[in-house]
């Protein structure tokens, strides 16, 4: 109660800001944007882009690992290893913190390479994560830290394909950039709905919902980089003619 009570004050204080603080930039607003007729046919548009789905397949399947993580974590630390919930609060930090160090590299490493080697990059690591967390589940007696350290480095490149999945589906779309960025975000929030209700029909009394659904998830994550982002990621001629 006291976590949701946070998240309720933290909500209560972004709203204020923005209802006291922010300023609309788009100088020629549309007044027919909401209309349910313009949703639809920009919802079109930016469904017809094969880039919008390279990207998006990007964030979706990133998020669908992070939350498998999420939704079990609390159960096979707790319950199955023997955490204590002080102990499991710090895995929760570690996770965290390497996420956050993900968004640095990511910015250093397109820098460096582009968008494109990035997130291929983001995908071998996601994938050689992913693997050995579930390889080791198999073939070892799960332990504590034979769950959390080879997942650190999957959500380290989460880091990575979250900003880049997000910005990628909605750059080919400067006119339409609130509904690439809402269907990309509705299409993120499905999988994780998806992910939450495949759980509730699990019996997490092993590790094996986590590590070998996250397994299933790095290697999406691996084709959609590779083949799908390597395809159709290219961000000079991704724009929308429309």
């Amino acid at each position: 109660r006291v976590v949701l009570l946070v998240v309720t004050l933290f909500g209560a204080v972004a709203l204020l800001l923005i209802v006291k603080r922010f300023k609309e930039s788009n100088l020629h607003l549309n007044p027919l944007a909401l209309k349910a007729d313009t949703l639809i046919s920009n919802w079109k548009l930016v469904a017809s882009h094969p880039t919008f789905w390279a990207y998006t397949a990007i964030a979706a399947a990133s998020y669908g690992g992070l939350f498998t993580f999420l939704a079990s974590s609390s159960f096979v630390f707790i319950s199955v290893l023997g955490v204590s919930k002080i102990g499991f609060g710090g895995l929760m930090l570690m996770m965290t913190s390497s996420y956050v160090a993900g968004t640095f590299l990511c910015r250093r490493l397109i820098a460096r390479f582009g968008v494109i080697r990035t997130v291929r990059l983001g995908g071998a690591l996601s994938l050689s994560s992913g693997t050995l967390l579930g390889a080791l589940s198999l073939l070892t007696e799960p332990t504590v830290w034979t769950t959390i350290l080879p997942f650190l480095p999957y959500i380290l490149a989460h880091g990575i394909h979250n900003p880049c999945g997000q910005s990628g589906s909605v750059a080919p779309f400067p006119k339409m950039a609130g509904a690439a960025s809402a269907l990309n975000g509705f299409i993120t929030m499905a999988v994780a709905f998806v992910v939450g209700t495949w759980m509730g029909f699990q019996s997490i009394d092993t590790v094996f919902p986590l590590t070998l659904g996250i397994w299933f998830w790095s290697v999406v994550l691996a084709f959609s980089a590779w083949v799908l982002v390597a395809r159709y990621g290219d961000l000079v001629k991704a724009p929308h003619k429309a």
